[in-house]
């Protein structure tokens, strides 16, 4: 299997199934779960159910958005696939506009986004692709084998309001870097994986 390998798609896709039969049902895999669930919130604990249990018994799930690479770096595992960047990066912006939030006048996160320009952009953008740059390093220096599951954000119309907007345009930035470092892409449409890298 090849070191960094990205699947992309839409929504419901099938592109997390076919990135789960990219490895063996008997290797131990270790699958990073990066949504934070609601437990009140009913139908998205049942798709996490349904996740779970179409995985391996000798898979591991790790849930966690942040400290990706201090987490690969430490594990003993060499198998890994993190199910998704786009819930990720969104965790990791609203982690970044709190912090950046601190001091200013803004008493709600809407209000500091509604008040973020381009410069707040760039460094809210920085500090994600940093996160990924660092997970792509520790993942070459230990030679681990890496599959990541993402959104296609760019085949849709441009979103109506300034917030989604930002999302969007990060989450771009993020895929094409992941990319460009990717020793293979696919792309999967309605179920069907095409080989793109």
């Amino acid at each position: 299997m090849e070191h960094l390998i990205m699947v992309t798609g839409g929504c419901r896709s099938g592109k997390s199934e076919f990135a789960e039969s990219l490895f063996d049902a008997n290797d131990e895999v270790c699958y990073i779960a990066t949504s934070e669930v609601n437990p009140d919130d009913k139908e998205m604990v049942a798709r996490v159910n349904k996740h779970q249990a179409r995985r391996s018994s000798k898979w591991m799930t790790e849930e966690r958005y942040a400290n990706i690479a201090k987490y690969l770096e430490s594990s003993k595992r060499q198998l890994f696939l993190i199910d998704d960047v786009t819930n990720m990066v969104t965790n990791l912006f609203y982690d970044w506009v709190k912090e950046a939030r601190i001091g200013t006048k803004y008493g709600n996160i809407e209000a500091f986004i509604q008040y973020m320009d381009q410069d707040d952009l760039d460094r809210a953008t920085h500090y994600i692709l940093q996160q990924w740059i660092n997970i792509m390093v520790v993942n070459s220096l230990r030679n681990k084998t890496l599959v990541i599951v993402t959104n296609e954000v760019g085949l849709g119309i441009v979103p109506a309001d300034k917030e989604t907007r930002m999302l969007r345009d990060i989450y771009g930035a993020v895929n094409k870097l992941i990319a460009s470092k990717s020793d293979e892409v696919w792309f999967v449409i309605s179920g069907l994986p095409q080989k793109i890298k």
